[in-house]
């Protein structure tokens, strides 16, 4: 039922086209406020599909509509963009389509003890430094998941639900926001290079992790969380208050 729903909408945005639900299949199982990814593949379209059917009716009128309309405006803002996907389409509410990108996550590649050339990590510096040129954190790039060697054996980025703009946000935020994407960099870099990194990279690397063990708010989730909560705050009244007791915390 759900994969007809997928194809009905992925018609809705190619009437020209034939969609058939069994070129459907599952890439990653959510549960209650995480996406079920799809994946739909014939000789014309590749489409990774991130949906939220599943999930309870208060996640889909709130949480899943926040992520999937994150994912989109970070997709249209780095629209043409090397490394990322080049075709993304918002199906409903609650779902979006962008083009699949074969290739390997840096994380299955640690695992496998494979090293990889130091232009590899130079590329995906520049390609962190591009997207941030144009307003946008990822804020989970130190999920090495996140990034793929791609066949030309290039970097791709994937998994942007979490990144947002930071033009508004206040420069003690954007450098911690900043850093954490960096931060994501150098660590594959550390462990994934065949070659050592520079002295300046490494204590950047070490500087950025002395600050995240200072943190209240520990894993992933609650780090984007904690990062989030704290721009929204930044431009509400009482911001310099808030932000006076988070540096105590």
């Amino acid at each position: 039922m759900k994969e007809q729903v997928l194809v009905s909408q992925l018609s809705e945005c190619f009437p020209e086209h034939s969609f058939h639900s069994n070129k459907v299949s599952v890439l990653h199982k959510g549960r209650f406020a995480n996406a079920i990814v799809y994946r739909y593949k014939d000789d014309s379209f590749d489409f990774v599909i991130k949906d939220f059917q599943h999930s309870p009716w208060f996640v889909r009128r709130t949480f899943a509509r926040l992520f999937i309309g994150q994912e989109y405006k970070a997709l249209e803002r780095l629209n043409g963009m090397s490394g990322v996907s080049d075709q993304f389409h918002r199906l409903s509410n609650i779902s979006i389509a962008y083009s699949f990108i074969e290739g390997t996550p840096l994380r299955s590649l640690k695992k496998q003890n494979k090293k990889l050339p130091k232009s590899f990590f130079h590329q995906l510096e520049h390609r962190v430094s591009e997207m941030h040129r144009r307003g946008l954190v990822h804020l989970d790039l130190r999920n090495l998941g996140n990034i793929l060697v791609g066949e030309d054996g290039q970097p791709y980025i994937i998994d942007f639900q979490s990144a947002i703009t930071f033009s508004r946000f206040p420069n003690w935020l954007k450098r911690i926001m900043r850093g954490a994407d960096l931060s994501g960099v150098y660590k594959a870099w550390l462990t994934g290079c065949e070659q050592p990194m520079t002295a300046y990279k490494k204590e950047f690397l070490m500087n950025y992790n002395q600050l995240r063990k200072r943190w209240i708010f520990r894993g992933y989730p609650m780090h984007r969380a904690y990062l989030w909560l704290c721009g929204i705050a930044s431009q509400l009244p009482g911001a310099d208050l808030f932000r006076n007791m988070i540096d105590k915390l």
